[in-house]
């Protein structure tokens, strides 16, 4: 697929609004995607998506979470305004980002309803109150009315979700968005299948979608008690080093440079033999890749090794991480589709 084949799934897959608890609309988009791509797709009863081909070879798993980070109501207030909690695992959004993000409410009659978060403007906080630092706490959304009935004839109540509202951009050489987190992994997914029919390649594979890995990994759990996999290769953003002034925060990782092999994150230490194995295929291919060991992150793969099945995860690098300016290269998103070609072609033989 072409540069802009891939912008254009990418975009399909972040207008998409999936997150954590509402799933659905993703995993069955990419279900009618891989059907027609020779793979058998079915969705267990929490909405983990699977998607296999019985090819030849040891049995391989490729994972990638449908779900993305957002927010969920929490409170109306009598003047129409709304108070968020953050619908993850974090306790504690980063406000610094928030200020005026639009967002798109899940309503339950499907309306597009649009808000955005408000924060005291300099006029009212005056000079003491610029200087401290904005709490989430302190924020709100604006719906654009002015009561609780207003708001609930909009289908927005408790419980109802939302998530960042923007379009991709592509920014000279940088791909910028919401939800990269992990619609990338999904893209990377299903234009893997795609070059696999074109190139009548047939491995032993099973691609899964998961459900809920933003608040704590629950689909993963689900999807790694089902399977027996010889090698499992999770698919999810990774973390870069080279923004200023973070002094690379011990990271050497950058974008425009390949995929990620992580050795280590907050939860294991991913399997060597398949870091190994990966590494050296990579440098026999000529494909650039990078290594890392990541603090304050975690990711689906853990559930699969906990399950007894060697895992490790490759990420693409990925600025800015949940934002609603996620930053990513198309070179490294092809850079990983060429990297697990390899792989699988690779167990052929």
């Amino acid at each position: 697929m072409t540069t802009i084949d891939i912008l254009n799934l990418l975009s399909e897959l972040v207008d998409i609004a999936g997150p954590v608890g509402r799933e659905e609309a993703v995993q069955h988009f990419l279900a009618s995607k891989w059907e027609k791509l020779n793979f058998k797709t079915e969705i267990d009863k929490i909405g983990n998506l699977y998607g296999r081909m019985n090819g030849k070879g040891p049995h391989w798993a490729i994972v990638s979470h449908s779900d993305t980070i957002g927010f969920i109501v929490q409170q109306i207030l009598a003047n129409g305004f709304l108070k968020m909690a953050f619908n993850t695992a974090a306790t504690t959004p980063d406000a610094r980002f928030l200020a005026g993000s639009t967002l798109r409410f899940l309503t339950n009659n499907s309306k597009n309803i649009l808000g955005y978060f408000g924060l005291r403007s300099g006029h009212l906080a005056g000079i003491e109150g610029k200087k401290k630092a904005v709490l989430f706490d302190d924020m709100f959304v604006d719906v654009g009315v002015s009561s609780i009935k207003e708001v609930t004839d909009l289908g927005i109540d408790i419980g109802i979700p939302a998530v960042f509202y923007s379009s991709v951009q592509q920014i000279q050489n940088n791909i910028v968005g919401p939800s990269m987190d992990n619609r990338v992994g999904s893209t990377i997914q299903t234009i893997l299948a795609h070059n696999l029919k074109q190139n009548n390649i047939q491995p032993n594979l099973t691609l899964i979608s998961t459900v809920q890995e933003e608040i704590g990994m629950k689909g993963a759990a689900a999807a790694a008690n089902r399977g027996d996999f010889d090698g499992v290769i999770n698919l999810d953003v990774g973390l870069t080093g080279d923004i200023p002034p973070s002094k690379n925060d011990y990271l050497s990782t950058k974008l425009g440079s390949g995929p990620i092999l992580v050795v280590k994150d907050f939860s294991i230490h991913y399997s060597h033999s398949l870091f190994t194995m990966i590494a050296k295929l990579a440098a026999q291919e000529n494909l650039p890749f990078q290594r890392a060991v990541f603090k304050n992150y975690n990711t689906d793969g853990m559930y699969f090794f906990m399950n007894g099945q060697p895992t490790i995860t490759i990420s693409v690098p990925c600025r800015y991480t949940h934002t609603n300016f996620e930053t990513i290269k198309v070179s490294d998103v092809l850079h990983t589709i060429n990297l697990l070609e390899a792989v699988l072609s690779a167990s052929l033989t």
